[in-house]
C-alpha cells in the first residue's frame, strides 16, 4: 500500500458481493482493500485470487473478523490501526439470510446479531480511524426488501410474505444508516446504503438471476464511491 491509495475495509469479503466489490475496486482504481473474513483459510484464499488478477491497479490484504464477537471486532480494528493508522471507507457487508417459513425466533436472533448488531459494532470500533481520513465513508449493504413502503404495496416487486427475518434486519440497517447520516454529516462523513438486489430474486424463487444481479450490485457499490466526490450526496434506498 502507498500513501495515495484509499483504504477500504469490507466485512464478509471472502465471497459473494463482498469479494466481487473488492475485485472491482482494485481493478478500477487506486485502492487498498482490506478483506474482512471470519474464516482465515477463506480469507487467505480470496487474497491469493485477487492478487493473481491481471491488470490490477490496487492492492489487497485481509484481516480476521467475526462481527458477532466483540473481541474479534476490536482485534480487527486494532490491527488496522496498527498497520495503517487510518481508514477511508468502511463497508458493512457481512450478512446472512433466512427464508424460514414460518419465521422462527432463533433465526431472527441470529440474523439481527449479524446483519444489524454486527454492522453497529464494526462501525463503532472503527469510527475513530474513519475520522482521520480526509474523505470519510460509511457504507452498509442493505436491501429494498427491507423498505416499508415497498413491503405494504402489492404492486411493488418487493411485495412478498417471505423472508421475514432477513427483511426485518434490513429495515433496521436502513434506519441505522439514516441515523448515522444525521449524526455524522457535520463531521464530513458520507453515508451510503447500497441495495443488494439479488435478494428479490430469491424471494421470488428465481435464483437463476442472482449471479447477474450480484455482478450489477457489486459494480454499483464500487461505482458509487468513484462518483461520490462529484455528487456529494447520500444515496437513500428508494422510497423508504
Amino acid at each position: 500500500m502507498n500513501m495515495e491509495q484509499k483504504l477500504v475495509f469490507i466485512t464478509g469479503a471472502n465471497q459473494g458481493i463482498g469479494l466481487e466489490t473488492s475485485k472491482n475496486l482494485i481493478l478500477s482504481g487506486n485502492y487498498h482493500v482490506i478483506l474482512g473474513s471470519r474464516n482465515p483459510a477463506k480469507g487467505a484464499k480470496s487474497i491469493k485470487a485477487l492478487r493473481a488478477l491481471p491488470d490490477v491497479k490496487g492492492t489487497a490484504s485481509w484481516v480476521q473478523i467475526d462481527v458477532t464477537d466483540d473481541k474479534s471486532v476490536d482485534a480487527a480494528a486494532a490491527q488496522i490501526a496498527s498497520q495503517y493508522g487510518k481508514l477511508d471507507i468502511l463497508v458493512n457487508n457481512a450478512g446472512i439470510i433466512s427464508l424460514a417459513s414460518p419465521p422462527s425466533r432463533e433465526a431472527l436472533r441470529q440474523i439481527l446479531d449479524v446483519n444489524v448488531v454486527g454492522a453497529l459494532s464494526t462501525t463503532k470500533a472503527l469510527l475513530d480511524l474513519l475520522r482521520k481520513a480526509p474523505e470519510k465513508g460509511l457504507v452498509s449493504v442493505s436491501s429494498s426488501t427491507g423498505c416499508i413502503t415497498h413491503a405494504v404495496n402489492p404492486k411493488s416487486p418487493y411485495y412478498s410474505p417471505l423472508g421475514t427475518e432477513y427483511r426485518t434486519s434490513k429495515a433496521a440497517v436502513n434506519m441505522l444508516m439514516v441515523i448515522y447520516q444525521a449524526r455524522l454529516k457535520d463531521d464530513g462523513f458520507k453515508v451510503l446504503g447500497a441495495d443488494r438486489v439479488c435478494v428479490l430474486r430469491i424471494l421470488q424463487g428465481n435464483q437463476s438471476r442472482c449471479a447477474i444481479e450480484a455482478l450489477q450490485s457489486r459494480r454499483m457499490v464500487a461505482a458509487e464511491w468513484r462518483l461520490w466526490s462529484r455528487e456529494r450526496r447520500m444515496r437513500m434506498l428508494g422510497g423508504c
